[in-house]
């Protein structure tokens, strides 16, 4: 892992080039993925883009969390968990695998890790740690980079440039990790992205979402509106609690309920779909029906 990384740094060489060409480009939120109260939970692997900020706790089997975020909960990992350098986690670290901790994290809470863990220099932890495994002070990979080598691994894939093409195709497997792409911000009120948001069946989300497109799998439940700058797609059996606005397209499958408003250019929606608000469709709204 360590040689592929040294060739990866290599090939970009400057850390502004490196940056831009490991960035998470979209945002996915696997089946059965919950905002409880004080902490997102995701049925399996968790990565966090560079210069987030989570209101929240985070819950995941691999945990990996790039440079520069802030957490206002505890993290909590039954894999293995990565913090990316100058991360601040106002919470607890909760580890059953191995940590690895980048340089200059502060971690407010109590650092508890059943395997080794790797520590990076200049590292505060407010309230102790419990490590009982091996203890290494050095600077571990930057998490950035383990991500990168982490999507290459999980895809199957040799070359880079081909990551975008099987991002967009992630959503298909049932496998797939919960992505919070570079400069996510999570709070009480909303999930905010720079790129388009994927979310899967069986979600149960609060807040608003904002971002490029939006698109929703079945049976899921927000409780919040939807606002792109581009489309929105919803899948059968969802409710959407709270508008549904875009700048171009809206979808709307079957036995979707939406209790707010929907407006975008054009607007189709199936016609065992529920609008309790207003529709707005400069374009003209079709309904589509089941051939008898």
């Amino acid at each position: 892992m360590d040689e592929n990384a040294a060739l990866v740094q290599d090939d970009t060489g400057t850390e502004e080039i490196q940056q831009e060409r490991l960035t998470i480009k979209g945002c996915i939120v696997p089946d059965k993925t919950e905002l409880q109260e004080r902490i997102l939970k995701a049925p399996g692997d968790v990565i966090v883009g560079d210069h987030s900020r989570i209101e929240y706790g985070i819950s995941g089997y691999d945990v990996f969390i790039a440079e520069s975020c802030t957490l206002k909960g505890d993290v909590i990992a039954e894999g293995d968990l990565r913090i990316g350098n100058f991360c601040d986690v106002d919470g607890n670290l909760v580890c059953d695998g191995d940590a690895f901790i980048g340089e200059g994290v502060m971690i407010r809470g109590k650092l508890s890790v059943a395997g080794n863990l790797d520590i990076g220099d200049n590292v505060m932890i407010e309230k102790g740690f419990d490590a009982r495994g091996d203890i290494e002070v050095r600077n571990p990979m930057p998490v950035i980079l383990y991500i990168f080598l982490y999507v290459l691994t999980m895809l199957r894939i040799d070359h880079e440039e081909e990551i975008d093409r099987f991002i967009e195709e992630l959503c298909e497997d049932d496998a797939h990790p919960l992505m919070l792409p570079s400069k996510t911000v999570l709070d009480e009120s909303r999930l905010q992205v720079q790129t388009s948001i994927m979310i899967g069946s069986g979600c149960r989300l609060h807040g608003q979402i904002r971002g490029e497109k939006a698109t929703v799998g079945s049976n899921s439940t927000l409780f919040g509106s939807i606002r792109t700058t581009d489309s929105i797609a919803v899948s059968s059996g969802s409710e959407i609690h709270g508008n549904v606005e875009a700048r171009n397209d809206v979808i709307i499958e079957a036995y979707v309920r939406i209790l707010g408003n929907v407006e975008g250019q054009r607007v189709t929606m199936d016609e065992n779909a529920t609008v309790e608000g207003v529709i707005k469709s400069v374009g003209g709204l079709t309904i589509q029906r089941k051939k008898r």
